[in-house]
């Protein structure tokens, strides 16, 4: 199954796992910060490779199920630069371009009706490169593992969030022939977001 499917069925699991009437619906742009935090090349002839962090923008789709818990489907384009550096030699920067989409398991602290709310959740993700740095270089997408926490300050019909989560996977980047070992990979996404509701009332302002 691909990670697009494994993505999708978490929403249609969601849609059926509660009667229509107490289902409920938001939808979030966001904005943000995507940080990955560890090195994507790392070869034995000392050569080293990063992504830099980029801005993030994208959305999130929440459906709720009472106050404590909800479903969340998201999805991000980030913008940045890949840094390889050979031993001996100058850096070289490539534009590079990421996209992360996650389906999330949502579970408020505090009920989701009151004006300020804490939230956990963790899912499934994928992490796909592309861009000069990675053709014909790298598996250009991974499955991750996603956990996160954040809060929500409601605005009138509206509510605010803010969250971090962290994207724990394993990738592996081979350039001109160079061999890399597959590395842990720890990427950190910050992100606000506006949460919107439609379908029936109520809200679920998420971010991640």
């Amino acid at each position: 199954m691909s990670p697009a499917s494994t993505l999708a069925l978490v929403l249609i699991f969601g849609l059926h796992a509660a009667p229509a009437a107490a289902q409920r619906f938001s939808l979030a742009p966001e904005l943000g910060v995507y940080i990955p935090t560890e090195k994507l090349v790392d070869a034995t002839d000392g050569t080293v490779g990063e992504l830099e962090a980029g801005l993030s923008l994208g959305a999130r789709l929440g459906l709720r199920f009472g106050d404590r818990v909800g479903l969340s489907v998201s999805g991000a384009y980030v913008p940045t630069t890949f840094t390889l550096s050979p031993t001996g030699g100058s850096p070289e920067q490539h534009d590079a371009r990421l996209f992360n989409g996650t389906g999330q398991l949502m579970v408020f602290l505090l009920p989701r009706r009151s004006l300020f709310s804490v939230f956990l959740n963790g899912g499934v993700g994928v992490v796909s490169r592309g861009g000069v740095a990675f053709t014909n270089a790298a598996e250009t997408t991974n499955v991750t593992g996603v956990v996160g926490a954040g809060a929500t300050l409601r605005l009138g019909g509206m509510a605010l969030s803010a969250g971090a989560e962290l994207f724990s996977y394993t990738a592996e980047y081979d350039p001109d022939g160079l061999v890399s070992s597959e590395l842990s990979q720890r990427d950190v996404q910050i992100r606000l977001g506006v949460g919107i509701p439609f379908g029936g009332g109520g809200m679920m302002g998420i971010t991640r």
